[in-house]
């Protein structure tokens, strides 16, 4: 059975060269960049020409403490994908509610400090001056009979940011990768390709402005097949855990990227 992976990391590493034409692999304090430079590249990886940065985290399962470093470490990482001169941000929650593993990107978004909405206010209210932030969540499909995809795309040409930051679930191939990794690139996403459930991309190509996407690995194929030939994905047993500390963590991570004049601690007060 093939191992389906979003991590552009894990793909490289499955590859049996240690060297791949038209990829660029740097590490540098458990942070790894994959930089796809060219069709070669992308025919070799499977993945879109762009840059994939992979962070290793403490286990999401154990860890309770995210003023640790790891928000600046995060957002410094985001902020190198940013388009320059970025105004404004519309932050898409891609995910279902309903089916845990897949619910990171929408409980991310209740953690993302929207103020589109309050900019003139702002200082009035003693927070000074904000980064325009917009989010939406999307719901899936098979419950709105419109395409994650065709939602931002929508708002997007309604409120005009300068780019949009697309949170959702990833899949791995090593179980080791769940829980503790998150993967940030400047390519936009698929949603479900990891999982054999292609969907319509939301990247710079269909809607025409630059798409960031942030993820955290929440289940890996399985080794067996189901009756109907049908593949089957695993989640750890602690999957409540992993979706409810990482969604903190990628929504603080966006705050702290984009409203350099608050803390962390005062930004989280204010979503938390």
């Amino acid at each position: 059975m093939e191992n389906r992976t979003d991590l552009a990391l894990e793909s490289y590493e499955s590859s049996d060269k240690t060297k791949l034409n038209g990829v660029i692999v740097k590490e540098n304090d458990g942070v790894t960049v994959v930089e796809v430079v060219n069709s070669t590249g992308a025919k070799a990886l499977s993945k879109p020409v762009g840059k994939y940065i992979t962070c290793t985290l403490p286990s999401l399962v154990n860890d309770t403490d995210m003023f640790d470093g790891r928000l600046d470490k995060s957002a410094d990482l985001l902020r190198t994908l940013l388009p320059e001169n970025a105004s404004s941000v519309l932050v898409a929650g891609i995910g279902n509610l309903s089916i845990t593993a897949d619910a990171l990107g929408p409980k991310s978004n209740d953690y993302v400090l929207a103020t589109r909405h309050i900019l003139k206010d702002a200082s009035m209210k003693g927070l000074g001056s904000l980064f325009n932030v917009s989010s939406v969540t999307t719901g899936v499909l098979g419950n709105t009979g419109i395409e994650s995809a065709e939602i931002v795309k929508g708002v997007a040409e309604r409120i005009k940011p300068s780019c949009v930051i697309a949170i959702d679930a990833l899949a791995a191939s090593s179980p080791d990768r769940l829980g503790n990794t998150l993967q940030l690139s400047d390519t936009g996403i698929a949603p479900g390709s990891g999982v054999g459930n292609h969907r319509y991309e939301i990247s710079e190509k269909t809607l025409g402005i630059p798409v960031i996407s942030i993820g955290i690995p929440t289940v890996i194929s399985a080794s067996v097949m189901s009756e109907n030939n049908e593949p089957m994905f695993v989640t750890p047993r602690e999957i409540d855990r992993v979706i409810s500390q990482g969604a903190k963590l990628i929504g603080m991570t966006i705050n702290v990227c984009l409203q350099k004049n608050l803390s962390a601690k005062d930004l989280f007060s204010l979503v938390g």
